[in-house]
């Protein structure tokens, strides 16, 4: 099972914020897991592991400054997506009996709504590994040569011990590679990430770089913007691969600190 959860938050009181949430957003998500699970939460939180979930930072903050601020009555986003079906019963969960609160930074906001239908909001849904998987690995039409993904936080990689903010397309579908197949019930072959460093090509991008603040007010930088590929080989199976793990990248994320607000992805439509 794969799942985006999207809380509505609101607040009674004006409140200032760190202009970067992610570290505060991934504390919230575990404390909300520890409270019917506390031995996933453990599990959740414990070092050197690839990590079956993301988080969101907080969205719909007005810029106030060097800060973000929430005025009293107006709405602010906070999204979760699991990748195994452990972690997609808790969003499932909450979807279906939100907290009354959640915590961020200190601040309880007060939880309005909470959905994975992405009809009352764009960032949220749920489908299956195998879903996505008979959308385009079954036969039927050959898929398109060309994907786009829209990078809406700030994303970087780390690449030979160095941080790297540049969607490389090795980079971006070698790590999708990677979270599908560590979660996925049926796993990629290895050629995929050689595809996608061999025979795919970047053919257009409006990228820009943000810099954020990190743990002990480092700052980390990453980039935002749009990237499309295009595949060098015609190859219908690994074409399906490509666009199979660019859908994936909605739930998966992309690139490193995905549980801290950083990669959050979605396919480029013409909507």
């Amino acid at each position: 099972m794969l799942t985006s959860l999207v809380f509505t938050l609101t607040t009674d009181a004006p409140i200032t914020f760190p202009p970067h949430l992610g570290r505060a957003s991934r504390a919230a998500f575990l404390r909300l897991i520890a409270e019917t699970d506390a031995d996933l939460a453990e599990q959740l939180h414990a070092p050197d592991q690839r990590r079956p979930f993301t988080c969101s930072n907080l969205w719909g903050l007005k810029r106030q400054g060097r800060s973000l601020a929430l005025a009293p009555g107006s709405s602010s986003f906070l999204r979760y997506t699991g990748l195994t079906a452990q972690v997609s019963e808790h969003l499932r969960r909450w979807a279906d009996d939100p907290p009354a609160h959640i915590e961020m930074d200190g601040h309880p906001l007060a939880v309005k709504s909470a959905t994975l239908d992405p009809e009352e909001n764009d960032w949220a849904g749920q489908t299956t590994y195998e879903t996505l998987g008979a959308r385009y690995l079954l036969p039927g039409d050959s898929p398109s040569r060309y994907a786009e993904i829209t990078f809406v936080a700030p994303t970087a990689f780390r690449s030979g011990g160095k941080t790297l903010p540049m969607p490389l397309p090795d980079l971006v579908y070698g790590g999708l590679v990677d979270k599908w197949n560590d979660f996925a019930p049926v796993a990629l072959a290895e050629e995929a990430r050689r595809f996608g460093e061999e025979c795919l090509a970047i053919s257009r991008y409006r990228l820009s770089t943000r810099a954020i603040s990190t743990k002990g007010s480092a700052i980390q930088i990453g980039f935002v913007g749009r990237c499309q590929y295009t595949a060098l080989n015609r190859d219908r199976y690994w074409l399906s691969v490509i666009q199979l793990l660019t859908d994936y990248a909605f739930y998966a994320g992309v690139g490193y600190r995905t549980t801290a607000g950083m990669g959050q992805v979605r396919r480029h439509t013409n909507r």
